[in-house]
């Protein structure tokens, strides 16, 4: 009953992707935008297990070679569907670590993405339904980033990163509120690369040497 109704939801909310804005967030174009507002990419980086196990399962979303633009330019309506997906995903759809959902621990797997299609995830299955919904609705894939981060709590944690021309800008179901990346409070580690989504590269952190060691133990425990 309830992925009839998570259906149902995303058939509504598909009709109001494109329609005018009412209220829309100041576009400003990428001259004009601070470096501050993106991240910076600092070296190459390890492939999180979860996105491997993924990619097994759901070959067709991992195809490299797909990039066809860097940044989105973000129109009212592409800041509307950010916030519509973000806020309909977040509330639809609900939050279950991988081992109660799946008892994955039992099975030897520390971490599993996947689409919720049980209506239920953790934050890997919010990001991956996002992204999805968002190239249905028109956004180039290369533009939608799953990235690494520590949350507020040091806990590692992984949202969906979409890079505009306005700045690099953060889905995350744990606020239905569409920041900038710099304005979340957490710490970036990594994400995947636009040209190819089984590449990830490190990202600059601005942490000091001490927060930089635990975002090392952060790294081995969200599965490099």
């Amino acid at each position: 009953m309830r992925s009839l109704l998570v259906a149902a939801s995303f058939l509504f909310v598909a009709g109001l992707l494109f329609s005018t804005a009412t209220t829309a967030k100041p576009v400003a174009n990428t001259a004009a935008a601070h470096a501050h507002q993106f991240a910076r990419e600092v070296r190459e980086a390890s492939v999180p297990v979860g996105w491997t196990s993924f990619c097994k399962a759901q070959p067709a979303e991992c195809v490299a070679g797909q990039k066809s633009v860097e940044f989105a330019d973000l129109d009212h309506d592409r800041w509307e569907q950010l916030q519509q997906i973000n806020s309909l995903v977040n509330h639809e759809i609900e939050g279950v670590g991988d081992n109660d959902h799946y008892g994955i621990y039992k099975l030897g797997i520390i971490n599993w993405w996947t689409y919720p299609d049980d209506g239920a995830g953790n934050c890997n299955d919010y990001v991956l339904l996002k992204k999805k919904l968002l190239v249905e609705a028109g956004w180039p894939r290369s533009a939608l980033l799953l990235t690494v981060v520590l949350d507020t709590h040091n806990e590692g944690h992984l949202v969906l990163m979409a890079r505009t021309n306005n700045g690099d800008l953060i889905l995350d179901n744990l606020t239905d509120t569409v920041k900038n990346w710099n304005g979340t409070g957490y710490t970036f580690i990594k994400r995947q690369t636009a040209d190819n989504p089984n590449n990830w590269v490190r990202l600059e952190s601005g942490r000091t040497p001490e927060e930089l060691a635990m975002i090392s133990k952060a790294l081995a425990s969200h599965s490099q």
